[in-house]
């Protein structure tokens, strides 16, 4: 009897899998490139900060104040009321800014002179001080030579200078407010576009606008409570100037981390020459233990995640924007660093994991920015299409019936 040939023992080794097939470029070659183009646009960037500065700048402030114009809107009065008045609104608010930086320095200019004698006194008790403690009297006997009142007014007067030399700069920003309020009419539609064809950048914007908006308002507010505190400690302490360095503190208040180290050592140094050493101590006490408490844990817990940066982002932002727009990029560092998180970063499903490094809460990464959007109301009067947007990693964008279809 014959028995049908028995099949092959199977073989114990899995067979080898097949490696993927490899198209495009190898990732380090992508990184290189990448980082390429960004040197290419950031310096663009610095070529073209003169046009970008005053654009931005005048787009910031109008989406901080835009919802005043549409609560006039929502009144019955027509959008083009409403913008209007946003345009006003921020004009006056721009003015009164530049008038106080005028009006602080021309005071300082003014007062300045009467402290001639005491700073060369100053100077010359450093200068005792230091060769008490070794160092070389000859190794500062050159700056110090240099350095007088006259020189230091020379500075003040090339700060007067300067204000006036950006008078082109300002009047580009008032010009870009003015059509941008023309505009500001039309916004729903356009956002409404926008949305139907792009939900992710969609909401991205929307939640780029809410948080400029409270990074704005939430810094004015603290800012002019920490500058009335400080002025009435200063004015109580003695110290001349109060309501000028008040103003400092409160201007300076706009660039983050550093503007308040910056904004105390003039009130601190004007201390120090009129009434002693210990009210300096004090100027450097109340005024560092308000900005602690106020600014420090008061103001996070109001803005909550609303702006959304880590705090060691919010610093190395202002070095990198002042790098590339100049001083103004100090004024403008979180506002610039929260477009580019919402577009680049948030916008983007597969690129959202840098959050965990970016933003003040790790949530952030899984977070897509429809449902933080959701939680407020967009600057375009109507609610975003949370069921039209990214509601979660798995879920793909609907488009509108009329919207092309991607290529790929």
């Amino acid at each position: 009897m014959s028995h049908a040939p028995s099949a092959p023992a199977a073989s114990s080794t899995p067979p080898p899998e097949a490696e993927p097939a490899t198209t495009g470029l190898p990732r380090a070659v992508l990184i290189v490139l990448g980082l390429a183009g960004a040197w290419i646009v950031l310096s663009g960037m610095r070529q073209l900060a003169s046009l970008i500065v005053p654009v931005f700048l005048a787009a910031n402030l109008m989406i901080a104040v835009h919802p005043l114009g549409r609560r006039i809107t929502r009144a019955g009065a027509p959008r083009i009321v409403g913008a209007l008045v946003d345009m006003v609104v921020v004009l006056v608010a721009l003015l009164a800014f530049v008038a106080a930086i005028g009006w602080a320095v021309a005071q300082l200019i003014t007062a300045l002179p009467d402290y001639a004698d005491r700073i060369n006194a100053l100077v010359d008790e450093l200068l005792t001080l230091t060769a008490r403690a070794g160092v070389d009297r000859s190794q500062i006997d050159s700056w110090v030579s240099t350095f007088n009142v006259s020189s230091l007014m020379g500075v003040l007067n090339q700060a007067i200078n300067s204000v006036g030399s950006i008078s082109g700069l300002l009047t580009a920003t008032l010009a870009t407010i003015v059509f941008l309020g023309l505009d500001a009419a039309g916004l729903p539609e356009r956002l409404d576009v926008v949305r139907r064809h792009h939900p992710r950048v969609h909401a991205a914007l929307l939640d780029f606008s809410r948080s400029v908006r409270t990074y704005w308002v939430v810094t004015t507010v603290f800012g002019a409570v920490v500058a009335v505190i400080d002025g009435v400690a200063l004015w109580l302490l003695g110290v001349p100037l109060a309501p000028v360095w008040a103003v400092l503190l409160f201007l300076c208040n706009y660039i983050p981390n550093i503007g308040f180290v910056f904004a105390l050592i003039p009130p601190t140094l004007m201390a120090l020459l009129d009434r002693g050493p210990w009210t300096a101590v004090a100027v450097v006490a109340i005024c560092a233990g308000v900005a602690m408490v106020l600014q420090g844990l008061v103001q996070p817990r109001v803005t909550g995640r609303a702006v959304g940066v880590a705090a060691s982002i919010s610093f190395l932002s202002v070095l990198f924007w002042s790098w590339v727009l100049g001083a103004a990029g100090a004024l403008l560092s979180v506002p610039m660093t929260l477009l580019v998180k919402e577009l680049l970063v948030d916008a983007d499903p597969g690129a959202r994991w840098a959050n965990a490094f970016l933003a003040d809460d790790v949530s952030a990464a899984d977070e897509p920015p429809v449902e933080r959007v959701a939680a407020g109301t967009p600057p375009g009067g109507h609610e975003p299409d949370v069921d039209g947007a990214l509601a979660g990693e798995g879920a793909t964008p609907r488009e509108a019936p009329s919207a092309r279809p991607r290529r790929r």
